[in-house]
């Protein structure tokens, strides 16, 4: 094998590992401190990290998820779609890792969602994790990470989902009706200015 061909051949290998690393995709880490406890979603499936903290989620009024800022226009519904998760994997003291799945039908209802995830950790941060969702999404994996000051390392095992529903506005149909009048009297204007 000459130079050239040896040259080509390392070429190909390093842009077909570049392609190939880049369609495989990512994940998205929700815990921004790592030396606290957090997770890691694919990013075929979420958007975002919309928070995470100590506490609960999925509780009503007392849902510290809804508390925060990111929760602007967010709706738990959970009670009225089914959800599913296991948990089936990991690295004692390090991760476990697992899946869930959202009933499909909430897309019918809704065009924005989120996806929280409240794990048992001994009440050590963090405990609950919210991602907001790629439209259409309806399951796949997680992995929580121990934080790297977690000294206890007790829990770790997921509690339950919560499901959140976002309102997207649209605009009222007395808006579109005065938005056309006001287009059909700019036409009517400049319709009599030119005969005039």
């Amino acid at each position: 094998m000459n130079q050239r061909q040896s040259m080509t051949a390392i070429g190909s290998l390093t842009a077909g590992l570049l392609f190939s690393g880049i369609a495989l995709g990512g994940t998205i880490q929700c815990g921004a401190d790592i030396n606290n406890n957090y997770m890691q979603v694919d990013d075929t499936l979420v958007s975002a990290c919309l928070g995470s903290g100590l506490g609960n989620i999925g509780n009503g009024i007392n849902d510290d998820f809804l508390q925060t800022a990111a929760s602007a226009g967010y709706t738990d519904v959970s009670g009225s779609y089914s959800m599913s998760f296991s948990q089936s994997g990991g690295t004692p003291l390090v991760s476990t890792a697992g899946t869930w799945s959202i009933d499909p039908t909430f897309w019918d209802s809704f065009s924005a969602g989120a996806i929280g995830f409240k794990f048992g950790t001994g009440n050590t941060p963090d405990e609950w994790f919210v991602y907001s969702l790629e439209s259409g999404a309806t399951g796949g994996d997680w992995t929580f990470l121990y934080g790297l000051q977690n000294t206890k390392k007790t829990g770790g095992g997921l509690s339950h989902l919560t499901l959140y529903s976002k309102e997207v506005s649209v605009p009222e149909p007395g808006t579109i009706a005065l938005l056309g009048l006001g287009l059909i009297g700019l036409g009517l204007a400049r319709k009599s200015r030119k005969t005039a």
